[in-house]
């Protein structure tokens, strides 16, 4: 069985499990298929599906969650452009620099729509983020429980009948469905593959101390509960052809700002994040063998922009960029000694790629072929991270 693919850069590792047929990934060919479909009747579909949820007297249509990215500019623009009135629910995962508020508040200001930011209770989700850390090398399950599931909560609450959320990851990388397959959100998918698995219970075990009634919002609302107010969850990259790196590059003319990252050669997604690209990489490549330039390199194969000889070049070139992580230590509160116990003891695997001086790229230009480059922005520098905004704190 093979444990590589021959098209693109994944393996049998990818953290959302991966099938091959003959050698090549299911992502490859779930995205080979959708050079066969029907993207103008998709997109009819799409259309036809916002209409039958659309409002009567209610004051929202549906409930767009975003962290101020730049698919979020491309999903709101395309659900307002179809006539929709949505609610721009949003949770704060105080990680956010500078650049990720402007881009946010930007968002919220150009479409002129309401919006909602929701800042979780710090002690509570400090501990979280430690535990989390502790037992599964990530930073940000914590957050992605909240993501996944408070602007669920709004929904049901206002009584809003649809989510529309952007990419269908599961589709988009590994393959697991095919877009016609019109997977929707769920307990059940949310858990296999936005949490990885790790439902709040498995996240929590018996190491965090914070009380049951401090996570309400952590949790899935119960099926029965949004079977009766009839509200459900779709992507829209199941109903139209998804190319991030042109979408998100469109952002820019609505005023987004790309940052600058010595890890990846793409200033777009998760821009303004004060651990994505910093010790969530590291930890990623901890726990799977590969960093997020990865996953970028991969989607750019399948699009037809690189070649995987110049995929594989270009990983190999972004490997030697080095991170620092002390910032997101201090932020947890954690003691000298005990940072240095834990690079020590948790991170030696990855000590090469850990720079305590500041992050810096490589120490020799990086070129990327036109197909790519001609999509990109230099990205800008944060001034300030983790910039903590919400309950009676302030930037």
């Amino acid at each position: 069985m093979a444990d590589r693919c021959s098209r693109c850069l994944y393996t049998a590792d990818h953290p959302l499990g991966m099938t091959f047929q003959d050698g090549v990934c299911l992502g490859c060919i779930t995205h080979e298929e959708k050079t066969t479909l029907d993207w103008s009747a998709r997109r009819a579909l799409l259309e036809e599906t916002l209409r039958a949820h659309s409002r009567n007297s209610r004051a929202y249509d549906c409930v767009v969650p975003v962290v101020g990215d730049a698919e979020d500019y491309f999903t709101l623009e395309t659900v307002l452009s179809m006539g929709m009135s949505p609610l721009v629910v949003c949770v704060n995962d105080m990680f956010r620099n500078d650049i990720g508020w402007h881009n946010l508040h930007n968002l919220i200001t150009r479409f002129d729509v309401d919006s909602l930011v929701f800042s979780p209770d710090l002690v509570v989700y400090r501990e979280l983020v430690r535990n989390s850390l502790r037992k599964f090398d990530h930073v940000l399950l914590p957050f992605l429980q909240l993501h996944t599931s408070f602007p669920v909560h709004i929904a049901l609450q206002r009584s809003i009948p649809l989510v529309v959320w952007g990419q269908n990851q599961a589709v988009e990388q590994v393959g697991k469905f095919s877009c016609t397959d019109e997977v929707e959100m769920s307990r059940w998918y949310r858990k296999e593959n936005d949490l990885f698995g790790v439902d709040l219970k498995t996240l929590i075990g018996n190491g965090a101390g914070v009380r049951d009634r401090n996570l309400n919002f952590y949790r899935y609302p119960e099926p029965a509960a949004l079977h009766a107010r009839s509200v459900r969850g779709i992507y829209l990259s199941n109903y139209i052809p998804w190319d991030p790196l042109v979408q998100n590059n469109g952002a820019l003319r609505h005023g987004f700002l790309p940052q600058r990252q010595s890890g990846t050669f793409d200033p777009y997604e998760r821009a303004g994040s004060s651990v994505y690209y910093g010790l969530h990489d590291l930890l990623k490549r901890k726990r799977i063998g590969y960093r997020k330039v990865e996953d970028h390199l991969t989607r750019e194969i399948r699009h037809g922009r690189l070649t995987r000889s110049q995929a594989q070049s270009l990983a190999s070139r972004y490997s030697c960029s080095r991170i620092d992580i002390r910032p997101f230590f201090d932020w947890l509160g954690v003691t000298e000694s005990g940072y240095r116990w834990f690079v020590d003891h948790r991170l030696a695997v990855v000590s090469a790629s850990i720079g305590d001086g500041g992050s810096g790229a490589c120490d020799t230009a990086i070129s990327l072929p036109s197909s790519v480059a001609e999509l990109l922005m230099e990205g800008a520098e944060p001034s300030r991270s983790f910039i903590p905004f919400g309950k009676g704190l302030r930037i």
